[in-house]
């Protein structure tokens, strides 16, 4: 079946009036040629951007890039020819075709072309070789003046260079105006190079352009040809050939007796464009003879646009023009998340996401995916990245911040415990809707407790811990990918973080995406959240509008960016809490512990009886008579509003923004928590049985367990929450929280958490917009 498209400046310079006419004759194809008096290559981005979003609106696809390469004298420089290719190229791959148009060079006035046979095949053949490195094809058109205005000297081009990047736009009103009979004279050279019709007509004796069928072109020939040939390509409606000459009588004109032609041979022709252009495209012959004696050549297959890192940037020029039904601020693992879940519930829905990141592209996955780092080199490069925010905390002095696209997920220890439920019982969320969120989260974080309990020791340590009073002692749930590479499925991604929600999330559509973009206020308008003022690296503004924000910043910047922005409910920045966090590392006695180690994680939950959480174990297997092993224990902070996070007036950054100060201090009942996991761990080494000597317990400063949270609990209360129990900030429409800010409590790591609540968040969101 073939396809019509047509050259739109033909019927106006205004591609409103464009899309109108050809819309109203059910043609959705455009040879983008010209627009507003300039040549496609002349329009800058933001024209060019403008152009793909109404062409986007409409249902509109462009088939060619109609390019005026090789429309100059053979003698001329062959340079600017070269630089116009490459914008070419951007094009086509920007608007998803693969086709541009090109010609053959005007050879001087009263010469012998074929004097100039071997300029032309060397300057054609340069820009194939181009053609085939950028996965694009060519469109040769005959034209008059032309090296290629006969059917010879067009299949002497197509042959010398002999590339399927390289193909035949047949027009045969032009050959008619080189003195060529189209039909009898040319096609039967150049039918196996054909991949496109340029349709118009005219009649011999005077040159003028008539619709088609109504001149001397012999289109009535060549349209019963192509039905038995089963042509399947595209006939594109060029009814006067001269760029900027618009006509749009003369172009329905056309197109109405075209189709006329085509119910009367019986070709019948698709109206509907295809969503993947590029599938759909051959760059073989459109052209298929009966009874083939071989199969025609198989179609490349092209990608519709090409990337300049791991994952598809978009300039914040670009966001700023679009309206976004979300944004997401923030690429940690609740920005991630809801990411996440928003494209995979919208995927053929329309619907526009987007996503800032203050940071830049650090890491394509978790750091221990990486075999080029170690142990050793994988934390002197987190260090690098890691911001020491506690330097100016005082009384936060471990608090520490890493920019980058996937947040602290790039380097977190993957230790996935669920909050226990006593403390859960105390949120505005049903417990057993909160399960449900978890089970869809530990699911696509490949939360697995197999990870951490391979090993024998793991065996024998858990039966001593549950023998002397541990009972609950467990293994370690990590988020870890332990699925065997099988059946073609390649495993590579093993620690989770949430690029790997990104690359989900790309899986299932496109979302536009920003790094070194820092957003540093929100608009609020009426009481309904309307945009984001983000600024790049050089201090440059941009306003990208959203009907819906999910604000995923951190427990810091999140708080930070409300304040700034003038939302300053009661418990906005308050009731920080964070756990009182003691670490030791124990040395085994491999005399006592013999056997080969593995991987060892042990968990000792939280429980309303001992209010704290026990981790411990060892990262790897060294082959040495004394191992450390690292113990880090957790305790309940109660939420106070005291505890608070707030802006300095004295300092800002360097996009205008005030820096933080935080007051944090532990209550007396957070100290007897601590003295109760003092001891907790203290029993435990000496459940073990091989622990060498007493090892000392250290305090470590708050802030430095990367578990803060609650400067936007959750909650009922407008007056003791910053959000209601689906994230949303209270009294503002559209605007959203999900990240470990909006937890009411502590009691294990927060991670897992932070991205079930995020998922109910985007589900919210979906239930709403839908509605």
């Amino acid at each position: 079946m073939i396809k019509l498209t047509a050259f739109g400046d033909e019927i106006s310079p205004n591609l409103e009036i464009q899309m109108d006419t050809l819309a109203s004759e059910g043609i959705y194809y455009i040879d983008l040629r010209g627009l507003g008096g300039k040549n496609v290559l002349q329009l800058s981005e933001e024209e060019i951007a403008e152009v793909k979003k109404s062409l986007d609106i409409r249902g509109f696809c462009i088939s060619s890039i109609a390019s005026p390469i090789g429309v100059n004298s053979i003698t001329d420089d062959f340079t600017p020819q070269l630089n116009d290719m490459m914008r070419a190229i951007d094009l086509a791959k920007y608007f998803g075709t693969p086709y541009i148009r090109i010609r053959s060079f005007i050879i001087p006035k009263g010469e012998n072309p074929l004097k100039y046979r071997a300029e032309v095949l060397r300057r054609i053949k340069e820009l194939t070789s181009i053609a085939e490195q950028k996965s694009v094809i060519l469109l040769l058109e005959n034209d008059t003046t032309m090296y290629g205005d006969t059917g010879g000297r067009t299949l002497d081009i197509l042959k010398s260079i002999h590339s399927t990047n390289l193909r035949f736009a047949f027009d045969p009103a032009n050959f008619l105006r080189s003195s060529v009979l189209p039909m009898t004279q040319a096609y039967p050279l150049v039918e196996p190079y054909i991949s496109y019709i340029h349709m118009k007509d005219a009649r011999k004796d005077t040159g003028e352009v008539v619709p088609p069928g109504e001149g001397d072109a012999e289109i009535i020939k060549l349209l019963t040809t192509l039905k038995e040939r089963n042509y399947s390509g595209f006939i594109s409606i060029e009814p006067k050939g001269r760029p900027g000459i618009a006509d749009r009588d003369f172009f329905l004109a056309a197109a109405k007796s075209l189709k006329r032609l085509l119910n009367k041979i019986g070709l019948k022709w698709d109206e509907h464009p295809y969503q993947d252009t590029y599938s759909h495209f051959s760059n073989s012959s459109a052209i298929l003879k009966k009874h083939a004696p071989f199969p025609p050549a198989c179609p490349q297959v092209i990608s519709p646009e090409t990337v300049d890192s791991w994952i598809p940037l978009t300039p914040l020029e670009k966001m700023a023009q679009t309206d976004y039904d979300v944004l997401i601020v923030g690429s940690g693992a609740g920005g991630g998340a809801a990411l996440w879940r928003l494209c995979d519930q919208w995927r053929n829905k329309g619907k526009r996401v987007g996503m800032i990141e203050a940071g830049d592209l650090l890491l394509p996955t978790h750091v221990d995916n990486l075999g080029l780092l170690s142990r050793e080199r994988a934390a002197q490069y987190i260090t690098s990245i890691t911001k020491p925010l506690g330097k100016t905390l005082p009384e936060f002095s471990g608090a520490k911040q890493v920019f980058a696209l996937g947040g602290r997920t790039l380097q977190w220890a993957a230790a996935s415990p669920r909050i226990p439920s006593y403390l859960i019982s105390q949120w505005p969320i049903p417990k057993n809707e909160l399960n449900i969120y978890y089970k869809i989260a530990e699911q696509v974080m490949n939360v697995n407790e197999t990870f951490s309990k391979s090993s024998y020791p793991t065996r024998v340590i858990l039966n001593r811990l549950w023998a002397n009073g541990f009972i609950n002692a467990t293994s370690i749930p990590f988020a870890v990918d332990i699925t065997p590479t099988k059946y073609g499925a390649i495993h590579s991604n093993t620690v989770f973080s949430s690029i790997h929600f990104l690359a989900e999330a790309l899986n299932y559509r496109s979302f536009d995406l920003a790094v070194k973009a820092r957003a540093v206020q929100l608009l609020i308008e009426k009481g309904k959240t309307t945009g984001v003022k983000v600024m790049s690296p050089d201090l440059k503004s941009y306003w990208i509008k959203a009907k819906t924000i999910v604000l995923s910043a951190s427990t810091f910047e999140t708080p930070r960016l409300l304040l700034h922005s003038g939302i300053s409910g009661p418990a906005i920045g308050h009731f920080l809490i964070d756990h009182s966090a003691l670490a030791a590392n124990p040395i085994i006695n491999r005399k006592l512990l013999p056997e080969d180690l593995g991987r060892i994680g042990i968990l000792i939950p939280n429980t309303k009886e001992n209010p704290y959480q026990i981790e411990f174990g060892i990262p790897d297997t060294p082959l040495q008579d004394g191992v450390e092993m690292i113990f880090h224990g957790y305790g309940n902070v109660e939420p106070r509003f005291e505890n608070m996070l707030y802006l300095d007036p004295h300092r800002r950054d360097k996009y205008g923004v005030p820096k933080i100060q935080v007051h944090f201090n532990f209550s007396y009942r957070d100290r007897v928590v601590i003295q109760q996991l003092t001891a907790g761990m203290e029993r435990v080494f000496s459940s073990l049985g091989f622990i060498e000597g007493r090892p000392d317990i250290y305090m470590r400063a708050p802030g430095d367990d990367n578990h803060e949270s609650g400067t936007c609990r959750m909650g009922n209360d407008p007056y003791t929450s910053a959000v209601n129990r689906f994230g949303q900030i209270h009294g503002i429409s559209g605007l959203y929280v999900a990240d470990n800010s909006i937890l009411p409590t502590l009691g294990a790591n927060p991670t897992l958490t932070t991205v079930a609540l995020a998922i109910r968040t985007a589900d919210y969101i979906i239930h709403n917009t839908n509605n």
